[in-house]
């Protein structure tokens, strides 16, 4: 077995503005490797905390990163991606934009309020036999038990909770009486236009307590998905990174979507906000789409990983793509020699899992084909 989480230095260094902070994290990087690399024969857990690479990948992702510096030397980041800084009072950082055809369906909050309303057994108490025999006496729904003597106070707050399409409260709600991959839950998404919906990815050095490099936003609106990346050209861009996403995360109306956000996204970006002692406000709504694709698609695929399901559902191929374990030594390679290339296939990975994202979201809801 091969420890490849530590990075070889390089003989390849360029002059490069943030070099003192690229010096700094790299120490850090080699005193603690990442993963392992194993043979293709090693069984390896598909979960997403798991420490191996398959060699054939490692390999192949090695030499990418070698032939991008090779192809790239002598060129600037912003030759190569066409961004725009953006300045904030904690500094500065750069942002990349791209769009292409996406649609979600419009909000519906009468289909909603009907299939929430219809569930009896979010009502305390009620469990499927007692639900059963309450619409046998005709009790359809939760308005209907507002009349009943002994579930008439709790069915007032949820009928009131759903007027109001109050989507933090009925998430929580549904989520006490039901599992967080129940379809029920993705009803409670269409109180929300499609503009509220923010799609959050985010690439990092590591997986505990370290920089975030790559912040991903997507919307979808007026026919296509707009996607939002804010890289970070050195590690001291990260406090001003982390202030310029939060007017999108904090807006009122917001709904987040993410991959393994409850796990990893949303809890690493809390951790690096108190780090800055930014104060945030991150409560908004948060539909993670791994629970529901687990529930449609676990029979179906050996893995319920976003790039597996991209490829089995989606039909979506990615080429010269870069495992996400290996983004720290891609970014330690681009730190060490200023070279842009290795950043090439983190932004398009980062990029293309957002869309997909938002596509897969469209499709276990069941917005036509997936918003394709």
């Amino acid at each position: 077995m091969l420890n490849a989480g530590r990075i070889q230095p390089s003989a390849d260094r360029m002059a490069h503005p943030f070099d003192q902070a690229g010096r700094l994290w790299r120490a850090r990087v080699d005193r603690a490797g990442e993963y392992d690399a194993v043979g293709e024969s090693n069984e390896y857990s598909p979960d997403p905390w798991s420490s191996f690479i398959c060699r054939s990948d490692y390999d192949r992702a090695r030499r990418l990163r070698d032939d991008l510096v090779a192809g790239y030397r002598g060129r600037a980041l912003e030759d190569v991606f066409c961004g725009r800084e953006v300045a904030c009072p904690s500094g500065t950082c750069y942002v990349l934009e791209s769009r292409s055809a996406m649609d979600l369906d419009d909000r519906s909050p009468d289909r909603a309020a009907a299939a929430i309303l219809g569930d009896l057994t979010l009502v305390h108490g009620i469990g499927e036999a007692t639900e059963r025999r309450l619409k046998g006496r005709g009790y359809r729904t939760v308005a209907d038990l507002a009349r009943h003597p002994r579930y008439r106070r709790e069915a007032a707050r949820l009928l009131d909770s759903v007027a109001k399409g109050n989507t933090c409260d009925l998430l929580e709600w549904i989520g006490r009486r039901h599992r967080r991959s129940d379809p029920l839950l993705l009803e409670a998404s269409r109180f929300h236009a499609p503009e509220d919906f923010v799609f959050l990815d985010i690439e990092t050095l590591g997986l505990f307590s370290r920089p975030i490099i790559l912040i991903g936003l997507a919307r979808v609106g007026d026919g296509s998905i707009t996607t939002r990346q804010y890289l970070l050209r050195s590690v001291v861009e990260e406090e001003a990174a982390l202030t310029a996403v939060l007017p999108d995360l904090e807006a009122d109306g917001t709904a987040l979507v993410t991959f393994n956000g409850r796990a990893f996204d949303l809890p690493y970006i809390r951790e690096r906000l108190a780090y800055y002692g930014i104060p945030a406000d991150l409560g908004m709504p948060h539909f993670d789409v791994l629970h529901f694709a687990r529930r449609r698609w676990r029979d179906s695929f050996a893995s319920c990983r976003l790039g597996a399901l991209e490829t089995g559902v989606l039909g979506v191929g990615r080429e010269s793509d870069v495992p996400g374990r290996m983004v720290p030594e891609f970014y330690d390679a681009y730190q060490r020699t200023g070279n842009p290339g290795p950043l090439v296939p983190v932004v398009e990975h980062n990029r293309q899992d957002l869309v997909s994202l938002a596509r897969l979201f469209a499709l276990l809801r069941g917005d036509g084909d997936g918003g394709a």
